[in-house]
């Protein structure tokens, strides 16, 4: 009887703290499922205004990607460039000016118009309206400074910041460029591209009847809903999205606000805070699915012991193991024969894929550096090729029909050996005709200011080189080295084997490098192709485009190894560049 009564008083002390258990939850989920309803609201107002914000940012975003790749084209208009070019404009000029840059226009809706202004002050304009022009203010340094520090690069601005206005008052969104002249890269005038803020209309109106509007970083009001535009401040001038409630006639509302990256554009949105997400039958429904929880988990918590949790535990274990080796293997644990076991084997099955594609992808991203490097290899500028014709044009009219066939011959032979059939790896002796046939057509140009001397070893004359590494080097040597130090100059290449690499030199008596362009140009770092510091033109063009800088890095790939290069110099007296590379014979 005693134990009957310990077992019935057990039981009932079970229940008793079950039934605590069970109160202390209920009370505890109501109160939680109130915060917890308030908050999924306030975190629903704000994904769903980030959404639309996002939305509109990116929408706006890739219309002004659109107008800068269309500014391109007008700077590039065969009319636009010759009337940028000219020494004084004609009206014939700007004439065809207008209609070269009418037919960029006429590819959009939303352009408004199109201004190019020449250094001398004339200007070229097309347009669909009456515009005012303030070109006081365009002349002042620190209107032209806000344009020309982005070096040709495009910049947003309202109204042109405050040049053009529309005569009927309504805003126009501008993109500006300072253009450089694609041969001397001298600045020959700017562009001021504007279209209408029903691009920006475009955009809201993609989100539906969200409240939405677009202003300026001064708060003024551009597109969408106007109403919006008055709770504007300060704080939505930020690069990422801001919240803030407010209270609108007794309710609390939700303003959003974000700057669009490099754009004086503010996006804003109105959200009204007063919805819930979670209603009194989705309460209901999730207490009831907490009370048959309850007893659920004490059911199956044995079987999920110790028929999913013992087994994926030991499934994890095997999985750390693969982790600690440091490269994907197949589990090696018994599993038992249920979906665990199918996972465990689904898993192997990925493993083995994974590591299929790692090496797929591999071999494509070697194939995809190989045929970079082959376009890099065919972005060679053919200024010389026009030099040279140039140069044999003058000849032909000075010295008679046999200096030309001569000149032509040269020329000849060095876009023979240049081609090389299309093979990308030569060997020395034609990549060394190449620079003697190069410098020969260069003596046509510069006379004596050009002396070359060849110290090259005959056994390396067969060593495979990736083709034109030493053309670009002379080349600079000739441009960037002993033109420029207006005297004449010895370029001497040097070529010879030492413990298995071909050692290659090219000296020039030049003006030499500084120590911190010689560092510029050996980094590896990305990025490092560009000048931040304060340099000299020659300099920057040292660490631009095919020239060295590329060179370099083709003889990086051929190599496998980055110190392959080294650079001595002495500004004003010399630079001497030596490429190391192993050897490979045909």
């Amino acid at each position: 009887m005693i134990g009957k009564r310990r077992k019935k008083t057990l039981n009932r002390e079970l229940w008793l703290m079950f039934s605590a258990v069970l109160i202390l939850f209920v009370v505890t989920f109501v109160v939680t499922s109130t915060f917890v309803s308030q908050r999924a609201s306030y975190d629903y107002e704000i994904r769903e205004s980030e959404t639309t914000i996002n939305g509109v940012s990116g929408s706006v975003t890739a219309s002004i990607g659109t107008y800068k790749n269309l500014s391109r084209l007008v700077m590039l208009n065969k009319e636009a460039v010759t009337l940028l070019r000219a020494k004084n404009a004609t009206i014939s000029m700007i004439n065809d000016a207008r209609y070269g840059v009418m037919d960029v226009m006429n590819a959009t809706t939303n352009l408004d118009s199109i201004f190019i202004f020449r250094n001398d002050g004339d200007f070229m304009n097309t347009g669909k309206g009456l515009y005012d022009l303030d070109l006081t203010l365009m002349k002042k340094p620190a209107w032209r400074n806000r344009i020309l520090k982005e070096r040709g690069g495009a910049i947003i601005m309202i109204n042109a910041g405050g040049a053009i206005q529309r005569s009927n008052k309504e805003p126009i969104v501008t993109i500006a460029r300072a253009i450089y002249d694609i041969n001397s890269q001298k600045l020959t005038g700017m562009l001021l591209m504007n279209f209408s803020t029903s691009m920006l209309d475009a955009a809201i109106n993609n989100q539906g009847g969200q409240r939405l509007c677009i202003v300026t970083s001064d708060g003024t009001f551009l597109s969408g809903d106007e109403s919006v535009a008055a709770y504007f401040t300060e704080e939505f001038i930020s690069g990422t999205i801001v919240h803030r409630m407010v209270d609108v006639d007794g309710k609390r509302v939700m303003i959003s606000g974000y700057e669009i990256p490099d754009t004086p554009l503010i996006v804003m949105s109105y959200t009204d805070s007063s919805v819930s997400i979670l209603n009194n039958t989705t309460m209901y429904a999730l207490f009831a699915l907490v009370l048959v929880s309850i007893v659920a988990i004490l059911m199956i918590a044995n079987f999920i012991a110790r028929n999913i949790t013992k087994p994926i535990a030991d499934l994890t274990g095997a999985i750390e193991l693969t982790k600690k080796s440091g490269y994907l293997e197949k589990i090696k644990v018994e599993m038992p024969d249920n979906e665990i076991g199918t996972l465990s084997e689904n898993y192997n099955g990925m493993v083995e894929h994974v590591n299929q594609l790692f090496t797929e992808l591999i071999e494509k991203e070697k194939s995809v550096q190989r045929a970079e490097m082959r376009v890099l290899h065919e972005q060679i500028k053919p200024h010389f090729l026009y030099n040279s014709m140039e140069t044999i044009g003058y000849m032909a009219l000075n010295d008679g029909a046999m200096d030309v066939h001569e000149a032509l011959e040269t020329l000849g032979s060095f876009y023979r050996n240049f081609l090389s059939k299309g093979d990308r790896d030569i060997p020395l002796s034609r990549e060394i005709n190449i620079i003697k046939d190069y410098l020969s057509i260069q003596k046509l140009r510069y006379g004596d200011i050009i002396i070359d001397e060849y110290d090259i070893a005959p056994e390396v004359m067969d060593w495979q080189i990736p083709k034109l590494i030493l053309q670009p080097v002379v080349e600079n040597s000739i441009y960037h080295g002993i033109r420029l130090k207006g005297e004449p100059g010895v370029i001497k290449i040097t070529g010879y084997a030492e413990d298995g690499f071909l050692h290659l030199i090219v000296y020039d008596s030049g003006l030499g490098m500084s120590q911190e362009v010689i560092d510029k140009m050996l980094s590896t770092e990305p990025g490092d192709d560009r000048m931040e510091m304060d340099t000299s033109d020659v300099a920057k063009h040292l660490l631009s485009g095919f020239g060295l800088r590329g060179t370099i890095e083709r003889v990086r790939y051929f190599c496998g190894r980055d110190d392959v290069v080294k650079i001595r110099s002495e500004e004003g007296e010399y630079a001497e560049i030596e490429f190391i590379i192993p050897v490979r014979v045909n």
